[in-house]
């Protein structure tokens, strides 16, 4: 065959956008998910459906606007067949709007705002991280029976995550019993750690809500002494191993998460193996939730595509829309499930907390419990409105 005919039958690659602040403060969450990605794809040995896939990362930053630039380029410029990734709320909104716009289907790895999967989802959206509205729902009740008055603050971020949790959280605490005495608003640039857990450290409350990400959770416990938490009862709703590395003397007291390298489930150990294996002598030597999370994200996608025996964007919405994973394939206690009104996954979640071992940093994350994807689901996901497919265009990459 002539090098003429042969390029004539090999069918284009598949481009994969893996958009994330790959600098700034979720810059190690950036890289933890791309190494997810990756070793899905490898799963797959690089192909699917006969077609090479292909891997282009761009830098969103944490600005929305430019993120919304970055998916329309990435779109019209670049002809992408998929986009994966976001990390931070505010860009996983603003780039899905644009996905949505041209029918290309956004998996949106690792952003956990509940906003994600009820007024910012769409049909071309699939959420796989769970939510701060999941953790609090079982993370909030164990704080607050702990303390009569159940007097309780918020202390929030000022971005659609942070509102987005906050909002959740204070839906929870009124649920339970308690009052929400004050709400602490603070910038992103989080300017004065140290003022800030004097503050609180000085109020009368029982339970703080901490709705703070990335590395402002490293600098804010970095100023706590740790006897406070005998008195008050701080919630981290998520707290990812990107969080906790970087800073393993930092406490953090109560917190959730959906996976973590210690977990005794089937499949765990081969794949922190795995892991190892490439990235054991790198930054991140251990893997966690975000790059769990994308792994797996990354996977359904893939898996979808199989399934469906096509790129064309309906047929692999419709595809996800149905999918179920065994406990197993999770490396979880549960299985979990795609759901087909809110696009989120439902899956389990853990308790958990942290506390320094000086010998062996890594080892610090304790599982406490863990709560079935039925009893944390967020309420509010059912009446979220999906466009139809009638009003989602056709895109076949």
């Amino acid at each position: 065959m002539s090098s003429v005919a042969f390029a004539q039958t090999q069918k284009p690659a598949l481009l994969i956008a893996h958009v994330m602040p790959t600098t700034g403060r979720f810059a190690l969450h950036a890289e933890a998910d791309r190494r997810g990605v990756e070793m899905a794809i490898e799963d797959f040995g690089g192909k699917i459906l006969g077609r090479d896939l292909v891997l282009l990362t761009r830098n969103a930053t944490t600005d929305p606007a430019k993120a919304a630039e970055i998916a329309e380029s990435l779109i019209t410029q670049n002809r992408i067949a998929f986009m994966v990734g976001a990390i931070d709320s505010g860009v996983a909104a603003a780039m899905s709007a644009v996905c949505q716009r041209y029918g290309v289907i956004f998996i949106n790895t690792n952003s956990s705002a509940p906003s994600e999967a009820v007024e910012n989802a769409h049909r071309t959206k699939f959420v796989f991280d769970a939510n701060g509205a999941n953790f609090n729902k079982a993370l909030l009740k164990y704080a607050l029976d702990r303390h009569p008055r159940k007097r309780a603050i918020l202390l929030t971020e000022d971005n659609v995550w942070g509102h987005s949790n906050a909002a959740a959280s204070r839906g929870y605490i009124e649920r339970y019993g308690g009052s929400v005495v004050e709400e602490i608003v603070v910038p992103v640039s989080l300017p004065d750690p140290a003022g800030l857990a004097a503050r609180i450290a000085s109020m009368d409350i029982d339970v703080v809500a901490v709705n703070l990400s990335g590395n402002n959770q490293i600098r804010l416990f970095s100023q706590i002494d740790p006897a406070l938490f005998e008195r008050q009862s701080w919630v981290v709703g998520e707290v990812d191993w990107e969080e906790l590395y970087p800073a393993p003397g930092t406490p953090r007291p109560l917190f959730g998460t959906t996976w973590a390298w210690n977990l005794d489930t089937p499949g765990t150990a081969e794949f922190v193996a795995r892991y190892r294996q490439r990235y054991g002598n790198t930054v991140l030597d251990y893997p966690g939730d975000v790059t769990h999370a994308a792994y797996l994200a990354m996977r359904a996608l893939l898996q979808a595509i199989e399934a469906a025996g096509t790129t064309q964007n309906h047929a692999v919405i419709r595809t996800l829309e149905t999918m179920r994973w065994s406990a197993h394939e999770r490396m979880q206690h549960d299985d979990a499930w795609m759901d087909p009104v809110s696009h989120h996954l439902q899956q389990s979640v853990y308790t958990a907390t942290w506390r320094h071992d000086p010998v062996n940093p890594a080892a610090g994350i304790e599982i406490l419990g863990h709560l079935s994807p039925e009893e944390v689901r967020y309420e509010r996901e059912d009446h979220t409105r999906l466009e139809s497919f009638d009003e989602t265009p056709l895109y076949t990459p």
